[in-house]
């Protein structure tokens, strides 16, 4: 981890918050998008759901790999969107 400047693994790895976050929308049963009688849209409104837990955790590996590719300042935007995802999923939990 000494590839990556301490401000950088700070601010990505808030986005791995998201993982004891996951266990609220495996076994919750929240339904972020609603609930609908038509089976292909709770599918679809399932995968949403799922999708705002696992794009933080992906957002995570994207800033490391901005940060490879020499975009310190892409690295960091990258790294707040993942957080603002994961403080409004807390915020959704919670509130």
């Amino acid at each position: 981890m000494n590839l990556y400047p301490k401000w950088l693994l700070a601010l990505a790895g808030s986005n791995l918050l998201a993982v004891p976050l996951s266990v609220f929308h495996l076994f919750g049963r929240t339904h972020v998008f609603g609930h609908s009688e038509n089976g292909m849209l709770n599918f679809l409104s399932y995968l949403g759901t799922q999708c705002i837990w696992i794009v933080p955790i992906l957002l995570f590996f994207a800033a490391l790999r901005a940060h490879d590719n020499q975009h310190p300042v892409w690295a960091a935007i990258i790294s707040i969107a993942g957080l603002s995802m994961v403080v409004a999923d807390a915020c959704y939990l919670f509130a």
